[in-house]
């Protein structure tokens, strides 16, 4: 567990209760914060011990219609008293049938049942209906696993409203800043050892703009695989002087020409102690930490700033792989003035890009969306036909827009013709294009 120390900035009282969930590929983990705390706290399976990761396995019992979860599921699962599903996220997203035993089911419905039963752990400390937020953290965010996501949270008494999903990159961003300043003075990097192979985080601040800019560097390094343990001493001791190699040389290469003042070792592949030579370059003027609930509180941490955004994230913009990089609008007549109207802002995630607006068309049946660059490149104007809309005067077609992102580069328009009241009937002709950022 990390250990924290209170922040010396200005803190933001919230009103109510936040609460994450950290889905990997193997463990599932919750976090929370009560109204009036500084830090979150994580919930532990079992009373007064560490024991945060819950294995992200569903189990039925092959003698009756019973579903295990967690460590109780992989149990009954070893024993050959259960059928498992594993993967929840994955088949979730996919949303084909997941057969199990002779049965087929919903895999948004298997989802919603391990979310279920898992919130049963935070239910001692806050009922799920009670929350202000609650935040998902993900490896990585697609449209499919946040379909698959808020889908499943309809079925239990979590509000989509309340909800979100945000990347690990993200997670590890907000926890960072909300730790005292001198362990992110200099870059940071987290080495996350809990999946099938190794994959680094590294953070990095431009403290000469304002806001401060802030990066996430990700990287998989697929040949880091952790140890399987045997009960051949001398073989085990092999693979632990092969895998330490390798992880060092990894590791000198991520933190050449780089100022890492702090790192964070998560992940059950550091068990074991294998890392003698690695640990001599990572604890080389820097402070190492060792523990595995760094994404669920980070996700807290955000949970938080929704409600009620503080001091330290006000001056620093985060831009991740999954940040809009550009600002689209249209230049907009109002009350006689030439006016800009914002649809999608830079700087937030392309799967929470939306707006719908509606307006007159100045021309037959054209206008235009400007796209301005973050990076500085040529603002650059699109421009939209809608074809078959009926001949009209300037000013009598009324459009209703809705404005979102496929992916992190994509902008969809979908467009509908409501007309101009009685003069001019509404079509409801739809249009829909997608353009590239």
């Amino acid at each position: 567990m990390f250990r924290e120390r209170a922040q010396r900035e200005e803190k933001v009282q919230i009103q109510g209760a936040v609460a994450s969930f950290d889905f990997g590929s193997k463990t599932a983990q919750i976090s929370y914060c009560l109204p009036g705390a500084e830090k979150p706290e994580t919930v532990s399976q079992v009373t007064g011990q560490e024991q945060y990761l819950v294995p992200a396995l569903l189990a039925r019992r092959t003698d009756k219609d019973l579903w295990l979860y967690g460590k109780e599921a992989a149990a009954a699962v070893e024993e050959g008293q259960a059928w498992p599903v594993s993967d929840l996220l994955i088949k979730a997203a996919a949303a084909q049938p997941v057969q199990v035993g002779e049965e087929a089911y919903d895999p948004v419905a298997l989802l919603s049942l391990f979310i279920k039963k898992c919130l049963t752990l935070l239910t001692p400390v806050i009922h799920p209906d009670r929350l202000e937020a609650f935040v998902f953290t993900v490896e990585e965010v697609t449209k499919p696993i946040m379909d698959a996501l808020f889908t499943a949270v309809t079925l239990l008494d979590l509000k989509a409203g309340k909800v979100s999903v945000i990347g690990r990159a993200e997670s590890f961003f907000y926890y960072n800043i909300s730790q005292p300043a001198e362990l992110w003075s200099r870059d940071v990097m987290v080495c996350d050892f809990g999946g099938n192979y190794l994959k680094t985080y590294l953070f990095h601040a431009n403290r000469r703009t304002t806001p401060i800019a802030s990066f996430v560097e990700e990287a998989e390094w697929t040949d880091v695989e952790p140890i399987v343990w045997t009960e051949d001493e001398i073989e085990d001791n092999r693979s632990k002087m092969k895998l330490d190699v390798r992880f060092s040389s990894v590791i000198e290469g991520l933190l050449k020409d780089r100022e890492v003042c702090t790192i964070y070792l998560l992940g059950e592949g550091f068990a074991g102690e294998w890392y003698e030579k690695s640990l001599q370059i990572l604890c080389k003027n820097r402070r190492v930490f060792l523990g595995n609930n760094l994404y669920s509180k980070g996700a807290c941490y955000v949970a938080k700033e929704r409600l009620a955004p503080g001091s330290i994230s006000k001056g620093y913009a985060f831009l991740g792989k999954d940040m809009l990089k550009a600002n689209v609008g249209m230049h907009v007549s109002r009350r006689g003035r030439d006016a800009y109207l914002a649809l999608l802002d830079a700087g937030i995630n392309w799967y929470e890009a939306q707006k719908e607006c509606a307006f007159l068309l100045e021309e037959e049946n054209t206008f235009s969306l400007r796209i301005t660059p973050l990076n500085g490149k040529e603002i650059r104007e699109v421009v939209v036909t809608l074809t078959g809309l009926p001949k009209r005067p300037a000013k009598t077609s009324r459009i209703q827009m809705k404005v979102d992102m496929t992916d992190v580069r994509t902008v969809r328009i979908c467009m509908e013709d409501m007309g101009f009241g009685e003069f001019f009937p509404a079509t409801h002709k739809y249009w829909e294009e997608s353009f590239q950022i």
